[in-house]
């Protein structure tokens, strides 16, 4: 039955039917023609499981934060401060690039966010400094992926609450990969721009505009080391350091920008609801597919059909992850989470990762199918911000796509890497 269920949902989703109403038609067909019809009635509450988790209440928080936060324009702030930091470099302005989108990581935790936001500030200006113009396409597309990674993301928070973790663990677990992520990017960047004689972004700065510049930013840096520190430290739930984030927001954005105004609440408000009612829609008839896989035994079943008949660790590792990277080819990473994350799960810890370590993995090589065609959103997105054809990015983000795949090659092998801060903090 669980191939029916899976020959309905992926035929509902090949005719364009929306994920979440895909999920709850296929899920419901499993009671209907499995002759589990008794079930029928327990629907509503399958749906309400799906929803009730107190960690999710976040959600619309995160986004409003990073609504108003993006719609702020502090974007300039945070570009102007990582030119004085690494604009000097080889290939300086991209450095910038990738520098500014580990900062507002931070804020958005999106990568479609990011390439929104930075895609028209650095695209057109890189090429104006000399740099192919596919190539500053490709560098805004692959930076953008830091965004679901470097705390605090939103696809974190989903895969907890699918998975019952601690988020302030999994925030903790994030950090040092993102920070890889980005670092690696860096170097490849460099090493590029040596070959290829990209220029040096010319920056000449003094104490005075470093520290000016540093206070502009850092008023919108220090969001992210709110909801962490509160977190982390065990003084708020992510919930209540989502909200503290939100007013934070609203004070710096009003008060000390003062670039936004009471006009522009509404529809602030508005967007994060719309898009916390998409994910929430979703969220609920996960619930019907989760009650059908645990009471098929699917995880379990698979776990064991896996280690028996591959036994290899190394190899078992293989497989989930280029499954992964082919099913973020063709569904975003908060979707194919919910689906997939129960059922992948109990099988990467068999083998010896810990959820947390698996978790970071999970979203790392999803986020990668964002850049990865046949659906690949950020490669259309910044193609279309570039106005190129979406081939030229495509070739162009290669060694930043094997940069990324490094990242997650190292953190399966030494899964301490994801570890350590947990640790440090209490969360293992």
């Amino acid at each position: 039955m669980i191939l029916l269920l899976s020959i309905i949902f992926l035929g509902l989703l090949l005719f364009g039917a929306p994920i979440g109403l895909a999920m709850g038609v296929a899920g419901t067909s499993y009671f209907i023609f499995s002759g589990q019809e008794m079930f029928l009635t327990q629907l509503p509450h399958f749906v309400f499981n799906g929803l009730d988790s107190f960690v999710l209440m976040a959600i619309p928080f995160f986004l409003l934060a990073g609504e108003i936060m993006d719609r702020a324009n502090i974007s300039q702030r945070i570009v102007h401060f990582s030119n004085l930091l690494v604009g000097r470099f080889a290939a300086g302005l991209a450095q910038v690039n990738i520098m500014t989108s580990m900062l507002f990581a931070g804020i958005t935790g999106a990568a479609l966010g990011d390439v929104a936001a930075l895609g028209k500030i650095f695209i057109p200006a890189m090429e104006k400094e000399g740099y192919d113009k596919a190539f500053a396409a490709a560098v805004t597309a692959a930076s953008s992926l830091i965004g679901p990674i470097i705390p605090p993301s939103i696809v974190m928070v989903i895969y907890c609450a699918t998975m019952e973790l601690s988020v302030g663990g999994m925030f903790a677990a994030a950090i040092i990969p993102g920070i890889m992520i980005g670092v690696s990017q860096m170097i490849i960047v460099y090493i590029l721009a040596k070959r290829r004689n990209y220029p040096k972004h010319e920056t000449t700065f003094t104490p005075r505009e470093f520290a000016v510049s540093f206070k502009n930013a850092s008023l919108a840096i220090f969001m992210p080391v709110i909801i962490l520190g509160g977190i982390l430290s065990g003084l708020a739930t992510p919930t209540e350091a989502a909200a503290y984030a939100v007013v934070y927001a609203l004070v710096i954005s009003f008060f000390i920008y003062r670039s936004l105004n009471v006009r522009d609440l509404p529809d602030m408000i508005l967007s994060a609801a719309r898009g916390s009612a998409k994910l929430f829609f979703i969220l609920a008839f996960i619930g019907i597919m989760s009650w059908v896989f645990g009471f098929e035994s699917l995880p379990a079943d698979l776990r064991d059909t896996v280690l028996a008949s591959v036994g290899n660790p190394i190899i078992i590792l293989i497989i989930l992850n280029l499954f992964l990277l082919f099913v973020g080819m063709w569904m975003t990473e908060g979707p194919a989470i919910l689906l997939f994350a129960p059922i992948m799960g109990p099988l990467a810890v068999s083998v010896g990762l810990h959820p947390f370590s698996w978790g970071v993995i999970m979203v790392l090589v999803l986020v990668m199918g964002l850049i990865t065609p046949p659906v690949c959103l950020v490669l259309f997105a910044t193609a279309d911000i570039a106005q190129i054809p979406m081939q030229k990015v495509l070739k162009a983000i290669l060694p930043l796509f094997l940069a990324n795949a490094v990242v997650v090659v190292l953190l399966n092998i030494f899964p301490a890497l994801t570890l350590w801060l947990p640790g440090v903090f209490g969360f293992l």
